[in-house]
């Protein structure tokens, strides 16, 4: 079991900030490609992280059909924020075990907001297939002001 530094946390929010079917980018055949983006913030007077996915699926280079970003916000509790996550240097520090759980988390919800915005119509046969998160970060998230 990981304990990310024994940091308290909680999933406090989920948002789907942009979702989108383009009909005329989607072609009937041919591969499909998935873009997949990953962002975190900070909001240092709440003392909360946020992850964003973004997805995009498309058949045509640069021309998404379908298009799904989901941001998860994870609230840290106040002494840990400052005791753990703060740095002497002034900045902060998401460790990267945290960071890919907050991920994780963040991917599997945007799998269920998939499949919710999606269901009845013929775009519910694209899902989000298992990703390897660890790569996506490759080292801790450090944010300096």
């Amino acid at each position: 079991m990981t304990t990310y530094n024994q940091l308290g946390f909680a999933l406090t929010g989920l948002r789907t900030v942009s979702f989108a079917i383009i009909d005329a980018a989607n072609k009937k055949t041919g591969e499909t490609n998935l873009m997949t983006t990953l962002r975190f913030g900070l909001d240092i007077d709440d003392s909360t992280v946020s992850c964003n996915t973004r997805f995009a699926f498309e058949k045509k280079k640069d021309q998404p059909f379908l298009i799904l970003e989901v941001q998860a916000l994870f609230e840290i509790e106040k002494s840990d924020f400052l005791n753990k996550m703060k740095q002497e240097d002034g900045s902060f520090l998401i460790a990267k075990g945290l960071a890919v759980h907050f991920a994780v988390l963040t991917i599997g919800s945007a799998r269920g907001v998939l499949h919710a915005k999606t269901e009845g119509t013929p775009y519910n046969e694209y899902l989000l297939p298992t990703i390897d998160v660890k790569s996506m970060v490759p080292e801790d998230i450090i944010f300096k002001f």
